[in-house]
């Protein structure tokens, strides 16, 4: 599966991006979770997700921390509260 940067700024993308993890899924099932911060932020990434299955790698300068982290979830609503609760952390880019 591809990954397309994912904004949650509207009902309709939400809907959207819900409707093809559908498609694409059946619920349980383990969902890859990508997220790129800037390296101060990266604290903030290990709080919230609270797991010792979270991958990090530093970028090539050092200025961004690459997660990885492959969960378990229920439906496609768990997938975007996961997203929601992340986009709250400043310079987060989601995968």
């Amino acid at each position: 599966m591809s990954y397309t940067v994912l904004y949650m700024f509207d009902r309709a993308s939400v809907e959207s991006f819900k409707s093809s993890l559908d498609a694409h899924y059946n619920w349980p099932s383990v969902f890859p979770f990508k997220f790129i911060v800037p390296a101060q932020q990266a604290n903030q990434v290990i709080e919230l997700l609270n797991t010792d299955h979270l991958e990090s790698r530093d970028s090539s300068n050092g200025r961004f921390v690459a997660f990885t982290l492959e969960k378990e979830v229920q439906s496609s609503d768990e997938v975007v509260a996961l997203y929601e609760t992340m986009s709250h952390i400043p310079g987060i880019i989601t995968l």
